[in-house]
């Protein structure tokens, strides 16, 4: 709009470039500085590598779109991760005292929370989903605020927030029974922002009812990445995956899809393979626990049959390997068919209509009939605004 203040087009990407100096000079400092509960570098820096999506993310989308503060929550969000990764490396070298440390990774992470919630509430349009949903919002900048406010007197908070061991308290440090009810009321007012954070997922759900089709497809860019990594959270938090060393790398790899996604969504490229996506992440997702599960019990079929005989499990093995390659394209086509009816409909449709002319063209001999079919299968494939159907003329020859 003409007179409208936008913010200067360096800010996004100096945001940007000051999260990612942040995030490199914070692993930086934990790899040269490591503790016995550490992963290891390779995973540090895979896990940097998905976090640095995120100020990546909010600088495109803020450059794009300055004046919508969905960009520069993404933006506030990286930088937050930033301050999270120095401070805790500064912590480690023993460059600042450990309390200092401590108190600002809790601030930047109970700041990252709340903008967690406004990321959710926002997503994709930059506004609330309504007034209903106001008190939300300022539920979430309250609690922060008494958190931030809080935190410099809580004798032990920064370190359970920022996830220290333990910590010397600070020069302002309550002691006593003040000190314990301020950790309380801390600890308390992060619990209160993960709640906030799942209603905050329910205002997604409600849009995409009211949603229209664009932004219903932007809807689901946005639910595959969080389905997706909420599945591997779901299974870490369930104990199912405890102490397994390749989990922790799916772990590092899933986490920067919700960025993807979210940067995808709001940015609308290839919006509308969405579909397709979801339609494949499914039947394969479901073609690979059945795959599974059709090896464990053919594995526990076979071996008390075959081990008497063999005097190993080694047949067994084999045998269920080949019953579940036999098995694989057959199960592929059948599930990706099903899946496609529910999740990728349009294209399912499409097929039908290809194939349904391909079986009319080889009984069909009438030309107006062929050209009626034709615009027909047009129609119901691409849906285009006009059709024409161009036939050349025969030519003096016949041909």
């Amino acid at each position: 709009m003409p007179g409208e203040r936008h913010p200067p087009s360096w800010l996004p990407w100096g945001l940007c470039w000051i999260s990612l100096a942040l995030l490199l000079a914070g692993t930086g400092l934990s790899i040269a500085f490591p503790q016995e509960s550490d992963d290891g570098a390779l995973l540090a820096v895979i896990n940097v590598l998905g976090i640095a999506l995120i100020p990546l993310v909010g600088a495109l989308i803020a450059a794009r779109m300055p004046t919508n503060p969905y960009g520069w929550l993404w933006c506030v969000g990286g930088l937050t991760f930033g301050v999270v990764a120095f401070s805790g490396g500064l912590g480690r070298a023993g460059a600042v005292p450990s309390w200092l440390a401590g108190t600002v990774a809790a601030a930047a992470f109970a700041t990252g929370i709340c903008t967690l919630v406004f990321v959710l509430l926002l997503f994709p349009t930059g506004r609330l989903p309504g007034r209903s949903w106001r008190w939300v919002a300022r539920v979430a900048v309250l609690v922060t605020a008494v958190n931030l406010v809080v935190l410099p007197f809580a004798p032990i908070a920064a370190s359970a927030a920022s996830g220290e061991q333990s910590t010397e308290g600070g020069p302002w440090a309550v002691g006593g029974h003040a000190g314990d009810l301020l950790d309380q009321l801390f600890g308390r007012g992060i619990q209160a922002m993960f709640l906030l954070i799942v209603v905050a997922a329910g205002s997604v759900l409600v849009r995409f009812r009211r949603a229209g089709q664009i932004e219903r497809q932007q809807l689901k860019w946005f639910l595959l990445g969080a389905a997706l990594a909420a599945a591997t959270t779901g299974l870490d938090v369930l104990g199912f995956v405890d102490g397994s060393p390749v989990w922790a790398y799916v772990d590092a790899l899933t986490s920067p899809l919700l960025p993807a996604a979210i940067g995808i969504a709001v940015l609308r490229y290839r919006l509308y393979d969405i579909d397709r996506i979801v339609s494949r992440t499914v039947s394969y997702g479901l073609l690979t626990a059945a795959l599974i599960g059709v090896y464990l019990l053919v594995v526990a079929l076979l071996r008390p049959l075959l081990e008497p005989v063999t005097g190993s499990s080694t047949l067994a093995v084999a045998g269920s390997t080949l019953a579940v390659a036999a098995a694989f394209n057959p199960a592929r086509r059948r599930l990706q068919a099903t899946v496609d009816r529910r999740f990728d409909r349009a294209r399912y449709d499409a097929r039908r209509a290809v194939d349904a002319f391909a079986h009319r063209l080889r009984n069909q001999v009438d030309l107006d009939e062929v050209t009626g079919g034709l615009r027909e299968t047009v129609v119901a494939t691409v849906a285009p605004t006009r059709v024409a159907v161009w036939l050349r003329a025969p030519s003096r020859s016949g041909i």
